[in-house]
């Protein structure tokens, strides 16, 4: 009697011991997606890929071995699937110290250097300054770091072009036309092509821009476009943000093979004020220099 009953508590033991091997030697479904939360977390908070590649073969591997009810292979693989999750999280920790004191003393250096700043460099500086904050606020230091590092790579870039917009920005100040005939080589017909614009102090910006004349072979264009906004300096160029536009004028003239004649076909005026920069535009103070007269 004695010899049945320890007979059936072994079987059950080599029972219990056959299905924990089949089912990953301990390594359940439920560790495995606990380990696998834990990565999407250090990912969600910008471990890089290179701290986390380890546990992530891990993890595959012993997806791959339970598939196959390998449990040499989960063996070997869960112990360090565990470890690597670790020492994971371990070098997040060690980095959020390390992050913290260098995005601030980084920062603190930052803003001694945009007081030599303005426009559109002090824009960058400031955009940049407000997402950095941002991601300090919530504790995503590794983002931040990378911001921080960004800007300081840019920084020397933004100086020289403060540099260049100063030098530029009161030779601009004026109204600067290019007026000029377009005239395809060995053609005998040609367009009265005119451009206006027109610079002030307070950073306004008005511009005419027209075309009149045949400057195709089977088209004519007559159109004339006023605009308005403001504009600021990126280093040698100039960028035009344009917050109205008013057509005067835009007809088009097109010869119809079939017909033998000329069809007019003239589209309606507007005055439209622009808020999604969609008419914004920019243009090099050397091109300026080369192409207008003021």
């Amino acid at each position: 009697m004695m010899n049945r009953s320890m007979s059936m508590v072994f079987f059950l033991l080599l029972t219990c011991m056959s299905f924990t091997l089949m089912t990953g030697c301990g390594t359940s479904e439920k560790k495995l997606e606990e380990i696998e939360g834990r990565i999407n977390a250090l990912e969600e908070k910008g471990v890089p890929d290179s701290v986390l590649s380890s546990v992530k073969v891990y993890v595959y591997n012993v997806k791959a071995a339970k598939k196959g009810s390998n449990a040499g292979i989960i063996r070997k693989y869960a112990d360090s699937m565990a470890i690597g999750i670790e020492q994971a999280e371990s070098w997040y920790q060690k980095s959020m110290e390390e992050f913290k004191p260098y995005v601030e003393s980084k920062k603190q250096e930052f803003s001694k250097k945009k007081n030599d700043l303005t426009g559109l460099q002090l824009k960058t500086v400031d955009s940049m300054f407000t997402l950095i904050d941002s991601l300090v606020q919530i504790n995503w230091l590794i983002q931040a770091k990378n911001k921080v590092d960004k800007l300081d790579s840019i920084m020397p870039v933004l100086l020289e072009n403060e540099k260049k917009a100063s030098e530029i920005r009161s030779k601009l100040i004026g109204k600067w036309s290019d007026i000029h005939w377009v005239k395809p080589e060995d053609a005998n017909y040609k367009a009265l092509d005119k451009r206006i614009y027109t610079f002030k102090k307070d950073g306004s910006f008005e511009g005419s821009e027209s075309l009149k004349g045949q400057t195709t072979e089977f088209l004519k264009e007559d159109w004339h476009f006023l605009s308005w906004g403001k504009y600021d300096l990126k280093g040698d160029t100039i960028h035009l943000f344009i917050d109205r536009e008013k057509c005067l004028r835009q007809i088009f003239i097109q010869w119809h093979i079939n017909k033998k004649s000329w069809v007019k076909d003239e589209k309606p005026t507007y005055d439209s004020t622009i808020t999604d920069g969609s008419k914004d535009r920019f243009i090099t103070f050397d091109y300026l220099k080369e192409n207008f007269r003021k």
